[in-house]
């Protein structure tokens, strides 16, 4: 079946989309809401870009009155952000973080999540979550008709939990992939965990 994409809805687009595109990575990002709280937020269209410079982009919509989401609003008013990448096990909580919630409102505090104040980071971080990423603005575009804000954010600080990697005492330590079982996201409200992996050597 060939599926002619001009003829769909937004809406049945967006759903053959994620089904197709998958596993996706999920982006736990939190931001600062400009008043000593944090809004805290799973995003899935989200992926790397470039290493030199180190960056990630994360796609953001907006709610229904045509605001900008709060992550947006957050990350374009005051620059820093923290993208999280949850473990499998935290399914629940990430799932819990997607509802919506008065502007302002802290989803960190009420889903009771523990943060951790690194002293050189802007903002704290998930203590639970076994990567994170201190990232700051670095070009947000806007895309379509909507228009979708693709936000692009450098990489400053990296923190890996020690629990997670192979061999923390290598001088290149890897993150084994076993050990982080990372949450993916399928279509709907399907999310999958790591599962079997393998190795296929680089051609020469």
């Amino acid at each position: 079946m060939n599926i002619e994409l001009a003829s769909l809805a937004p809406s049945a687009i967006y759903g053959l989309m994620i089904q197709c595109i998958v596993p996706r990575p999920i982006a736990w990002v939190l931001s600062d809401n400009g008043d000593n709280t944090h809004n805290l937020a799973p995003f899935s269209y989200f992926n790397g870009v470039s290493s030199k410079p180190p960056i990630i982009s994360i796609s953001a919509g907006k709610k229904r009155d045509g605001s900008k989401k709060d992550t947006w609003k957050n990350i374009e008013e005051r620059g820093h952000f923290v993208v999280h990448l949850p473990m499998a096990s935290q399914a629940a909580q990430v799932s819990a973080t997607a509802a919506s919630l008065p502007y302002g409102t802290s989803e960190v505090t009420a889903n009771d999540l523990p943060t951790i104040q690194e002293p050189s980071w802007r903002l704290p971080r998930l203590a639970e979550a076994p990567i994170a990423m201190l990232c700051r603005l670095h070009q947000v575009i806007e895309i379509g008709e909507t228009p979708q804000g693709l936000i692009l954010g450098q990489i400053e600080q990296i923190h890996i939990a020690d629990g997670i990697l192979g061999d923390a005492s290598s001088a290149a330590p890897k993150v084994d992939p076993s050990l982080l079982n990372p949450l993916a996201r399928l279509g709907g409200d399907d999310y999958a965990s790591i599962g079997k992996t393998f190795t296929v050597s680089r051609p020469e």
